[in-house]
């Protein structure tokens, strides 16, 4: 038995043609908390307020957590679960119509499902509240909150995409001058970013800093250099940037597990 708080509004008939809410709630934390649906005749949108869990849309995985939002549409498989043991407290409506593909396609939003950190709970809680208190067809002040969802929702993702951009080009940049010195406030003045900002944006694009992706090119460049030329470790160092060889050497052995000179008698 699914620990849930649910509501179902009053609509006119005409009100659902547009837009149906069938069921929205709160779902309080639950650690055997499942749900399935195979060729979903609604979409949902949910917004986790506490702990975290699993999402399946056909065939792709998300893990949401706490601040996140995700929306699964009409006609694709649905599964989704709490963790564990941090299992979610959310905020969810389940709903149809035209008027929902008509936002969905507005604001092009198709096959976006996922939105790291988008705060919909005010929005959300306000569907929520209006389900749970109206005597007539409430649809007017739901489509309005409806409205401001997509277009938060819109936002986020534009911005997602413009911070992807971002992460890209800075890893492009510290490939391309993997050979020289690391400094992080050449690579904060090339995005525009601020130190803090720069480091955020890589970390979550790529699960590390950019001082660690920078430092894993230019050992990548010092493999290749032994492996293929005939420069000493003393020379390679001095073309690579590093402080001098005995540090050079260090951070080879601390990376790769053996010294330059026992990397290229190896091979």
């Amino acid at each position: 038995m699914v620990n849930e708080e649910v509501y179902r509004p009053s609509q006119s008939r005409r009100s659902r043609e547009l837009l149906y809410l069938r069921l929205c709630g709160i779902t309080y934390p639950d650690k055997n908390y499942k749900i399935r649906r195979e060729c979903s005749p609604l979409a949902c949108i949910e917004y986790i307020e506490k702990g975290a869990g699993v999402v399946q849309i056909d065939d792709r995985t998300f893990y949401p957590e706490e601040g996140d939002a995700y929306f699964l549409p009409v006609g694709a498989n649905h599964r989704y679960f709490s963790d564990r043991e941090n299992p979610w407290q959310k905020v969810f409506i389940n709903l149809s119509g035209s008027l929902l593909d008509s936002l969905i396609e507005g604001y092009g939003l198709k096959g976006i499902y996922h939105f790291k950190g988008l705060d919909l709970r005010q929005e959300l809680r306000g569907i929520v509240a209006a389900a749970q208190e109206s005597k007539e067809d409430c649809t007017e002040e739901i489509t309005c909150l409806l409205n401001r969802v997509f277009f938060k929702m819109r936002a986020h993702a534009k911005e997602e995409s413009h911070t992807s951009d971002v992460a890209e080009r800075m890893k492009e940049y510290l490939r391309n001058h993997a050979a020289e010195k690391f400094t992080l406030d050449s690579l904060c003045q090339y995005v525009s970013r601020s130190e803090s900002q720069t480091i955020k944006i890589f970390k979550e694009a790529y699960g590390i800093t950019p001082y660690a992706y920078f430092l894993d090119k230019k050992l990548r460049l010092a493999r290749d250099m032994l492996l293929n030329t005939n420069l000493s470790v003393k020379q390679i160092a001095d073309h690579l940037n590093f402080a001098d060889e005995y540090y050079f050497s260090n951070v080879f052995k601390k990376k790769l597990g053996t010294s330059p000179s026992k990397f290229r008698k190896g091979l």
